[in-house]
């Protein structure tokens, strides 16, 4: 009687460690982020990028004066450390921000003097 409990133990546990059944993988969670754009003067900014993007998305954004205004400079950007914060000139300047957390980006005009 004993080896036959032994025996039918055995069975069990090798019939469940071959077992074709897998636990399905997870897939895996894309973090997202909120960007928000605004501008402090007269001007505006192209493309309206405000919205969410998935982490590591980068948006390029490029800031345009109003007449008799000029750009100053971004705020929030990858490029805040650069002149005028831009790859351009101060007239009409892009920008690029990663979306690595939340992100508000603020575009400064002042009028001409």
């Amino acid at each position: 009687m004993k080896k036959l409990l032994t025996l039918t133990f055995i069975s069990l546990i090798l019939i469940y460690s071959c077992s074709s059944e897998q636990a399905e993988p997870e897939l895996p969670v894309t973090k997202q982020y909120t960007l928000t754009v605004s501008v402090t003067g007269q001007g505006s900014v192209s493309p309206d990028a405000n919205g969410t993007y998935n982490y590591g998305a980068v948006i390029t954004i490029t800031a345009t004066p109003d007449e008799g205004y000029q750009f100053n400079r971004w705020e929030g950007t990858d490029n805040d450390d650069m002149p005028y914060g831009c790859w351009a000139r101060p007239g009409n300047c892009r920008t690029a921000i990663t979306m690595d957390s939340n992100r508000s980006v603020i575009a400064f005009f002042s009028k001409l003097e």
